[in-house]
């Protein structure tokens, strides 16, 4: 095996270049933003958010989120034309925050939410799978992605009513 035979996960690679792929909300704030004036600490995030494309992930037991899981959102975000770079992944689990302050620390133009209960960030109900603008940002709320990542006919029926979503959102 030649060394452009090694695979990595996604998780190990972000493990390689954490100084480079996660950054704390400081160096993406917006000049015409304030930054975080609450007192709380900055929120952590994978990823360098180059296009305001936030993503809330919901995982107990985990710093962002589980490598399967990982690499099943990777393969969302290039069917988008997106990749880590653009966006910055959050696991509000770890990160107990507001869309409001989410809104103060992080630029987000677009917010997937993926699981987890979305009155727990302080956003009225959303249906599933409905593109929502509030505050200026389109917000997708979509259950977790373990339901998502199945070969079963529901997480093909769930993929599919996310992929509408995306495809609109992302005109994909």
């Amino acid at each position: 095996m030649g060394l452009n035979d090694i695979s990595f996960t996604a998780s190990l690679i972000a493990d390689f270049y954490k100084n480079n792929l996660i950054e704390t909300s400081n160096t993406k704030i917006p000049k015409h933003k304030p930054g975080n004036t609450s007192g709380n600490k900055d929120i952590q995030y994978l990823g360098k958010n180059a296009k305001g494309v936030c993503v809330l992930v919901d995982y107990a037991n985990e710093v962002y989120l589980p490598d399967e899981q990982l690499n099943f959102l990777t393969t969302i975000l290039q069917a988008c034309k997106l990749n880590l770079g653009d966006v910055a992944i959050i696991n509000r689990n770890r990160e107990k925050i507001s869309f409001d302050e989410l809104r103060k620390q992080v630029r987000c133009n677009y917010l997937l939410i993926f699981g987890g209960d979305i009155l727990d960030v302080g956003l009225k109900e959303i249906s599933l799978f409905s593109i929502q603008n509030i505050n200026d940002c389109t917000i997708v709320y979509s259950c977790a992605a373990e339901k998502l990542n199945n070969n079963d006919a529901d997480s093909k029926l769930l993929k599919s009513k996310l992929w509408h979503c995306l495809k609109q959102l992302f005109n994909v």
